[in-house]
């Protein structure tokens, strides 16, 4: 908790106004693709361009992550992130996210939108889970990363 606030506190007014405009786009892309219902075979054979557009989704959501994630470490450690992974450790070391989160936001075969891409191509049955995942991992950071921006009240 006294990382979390540290890290928080750290945060510059500009930093704090940029993750919020990030967290309202993360929002919206989640209800977005929500909104689609399960991303089975029937919507992919119906609709061919819906996984292709659901994977960008799932990389912009990434992407954003990345961001807040970015801007959370410089805050806290003055330390820049490069990759992905990176950010998530600095997450967790500024209180954002937790490990488990972390870990369900990059699974060991790679990030959701190239582990849909690879369902994509050979395995269109296992993209509802691969979608559903990553849908939860997202919605989970986007309510911790609001909740860490003070956003909401944590119990």
């Amino acid at each position: 908790m006294a990382a979390a606030r540290a890290s928080r506190d750290a945060c510059s007014r500009s930093d704090s106004e940029r993750i919020d405009h990030v967290l309202i786009t993360m929002r919206r892309a989640l209800q977005q693709v929500e909104s689609v219902g399960p991303v089975d075979v029937p919507l992919l054979e119906r609709d061919t361009t819906s996984g292709v557009v659901i994977e960008r989704v799932l990389a912009n959501l990434m992407d954003m992550a990345l961001e807040i994630n970015r801007h959370v470490a410089r805050a806290s450690s003055r330390q820049l992130p490069g990759t992905f992974a990176e950010s998530c450790v600095a997450a967790v070391g500024a209180g954002l996210i937790d490990a488990e989160l972390a870990a369900e936001l990059l699974p060991s075969g790679g990030p959701h939108h190239v582990l849909m891409q690879l369902c994509l191509d050979t395995a269109p049955e296992q993209v509802e889970g691969v979608v559903a995942r990553a849908l939860a991992a997202f919605r989970a950071f986007e309510r911790s990363a609001t909740a860490w921006a003070g956003r909401l009240d944590v119990a």
